[in-house]
């Protein structure tokens, strides 16, 4: 904005210049003539001393800032929590930081970006996403005006965020739940282009059009990754809630695939490798209309898998009394990077290596901080209470000794 608007002014103080040696009739200095070439440019440095400072001052008022890359917060989690305590301390935090309440804005609305991918066992906590409406219910959103958005109806339905089909609803505990797989909420002109080929078991609709094509031509709807429309168009600001789980493409499943590839239709065309998987989730998340109001980023370790993922499996699983958040996915992604080693060390398995390429091409586009050395966790230090004592076991009950003619029967 305020270079726009400094443009503008410049703009019009060079029009004022160049009107200098056109014929104009003499100027009347008794008043105010805007014919007048000195009286019009009187009137534009008026205009650019009262303009000028507003324009270097003044803030957006329309979107959330975010807080400094490289910063992230952390909360040890209590016994058996709700989330709740945490999640409230972490977005005070972030107010304290950036000096601005959370708060309804023109749009009065909020998206929560959930990841059930990984099936029941391996998906966003339903206490991270209660807690998180509670605290957004006290700044003034109501539960109407909150979004849960994933891609996979299915999954959203074994992770509990959607009931069953019996019951055809599509709140949870009065939230909308967004499927995006439904295809409802996608716009013919908002997509990522590339010339990948789809993956017909994700988008079967585009079999028959791709096996006619002998080429994805430009323009083409196989090529095309469409965007959701809700987190672009009808929210104050979107919030990213993942879970850590290891990828063969990615490396790491995390903050920034949750955002990205399982934020857009068409989009397991691109785990064919590394190298495509990772360009696309640095380049989808570069768009600005996705990433402007992409607010706060939030991963919890009482659940992570650190091999054979990105589907659940018990045995790989580890669980922390951690909950991070931050403004910065690729930092984040590099915590869980680490994490995740760290329990193949322990276990003797290989570790994840080269680090993930979607990391420095994120950072590259400005969008974090891959380098472990810059990231700074602060930790919160909530006092927890102490969990209760465990009960003495009690003593086996006693039984009357049996009486005589008992004892004298002889076993089988």
């Amino acid at each position: 904005m305020r270079l726009r608007v400094a443009f503008n002014i410049t703009g019009i103080l060079v029009q004022s210049v160049d009107w200098k040696n056109e014929r104009k009739p003499p100027c009347d200095f008794s008043r105010l003539n805007p014919d007048c070439q000195v009286d019009r440019r009187i009137a534009n440095a008026l205009l650019f001393l009262v303009f000028f400072p507003l324009a270097l001052f003044a803030q957006p008022t329309d979107f959330f800032p975010k807080a400094p890359l490289g910063l992230v917060w952390e909360a040890d989690l209590a016994p058996a929590t709700d989330y709740s305590k945490e999640v409230e301390a972490l977005l005070a935090s972030y107010e304290a930081k950036v000096k601005r309440k959370l708060g309804p804005l023109g749009r009065g609305k909020v998206g929560l970006k959930v990841n059930t991918r990984g099936g029941a066992g391996l998906s966003t906590p339903a206490g991270l996403v209660r807690a998180l409406v509670t605290a957004l219910e006290r700044r003034g959103y109501g539960r109407d005006s909150i979004y849960i958005v994933d891609y996979s109806a299915h999954n959203l339905r074994a992770a509990g965020f959607l009931p069953p089909l019996s019951d055809s609803g599509d709140h949870f505990e009065g939230v909308r739940v967004i499927a995006l797989d439904s295809n409802k909420f996608y716009d013919p002109d908002w997509f990522y282009d590339s010339p990948l080929p789809p993956a017909y078991q994700q988008e079967p609709r585009l079999m028959l059009e791709g096996a006619e094509r002998t080429s994805l031509d430009e323009g083409a709807e196989e090529r095309k990754s469409f965007l959701a429309m809700p987190l672009l168009f009808e929210v104050d600001m979107w919030i990213n809630l993942a879970v850590g789980v290891d990828d063969p493409a990615l490396g790491v499943d995390g903050l920034l695939a949750n955002a990205t590839l399982w934020n857009v239709s068409n989009s397991r065309r691109f785990l064919v490798n590394q190298a495509t998987a990772s360009a696309a989730v640095a380049e989808i998340a570069a768009i600005p209309e996705l990433a402007e109001r992409l607010v706060l980023h939030f991963v919890s370790l009482e659940t992570y898998q650190f091999i054979a993922g990105p589907f659940f499996n018990a045995l790989y699983t580890r669980s922390e009394p951690r909950l991070w958040m931050s403004s910065d996915p690729v930092a984040l992604d590099r915590l869980l990077y680490e994490r995740i080693n760290a329990a193949r060390r322990l276990e003797g398995f290989p570790e994840v290596d080269p680090l993930p390429r979607q990391l420095p091409f994120a950072a590259s586009l400005g969008l974090g901080i891959h380098e472990r050395f810059r990231i700074r966790i602060e930790s919160l230090g909530l006092d927890h209470p102490e969990p209760p004592a465990a009960e003495e076991p009690r003593e086996p009950p006693r039984f009357e000794e049996p009486p005589s003619w008992l004892r004298r029967i002889t076993p089988w």
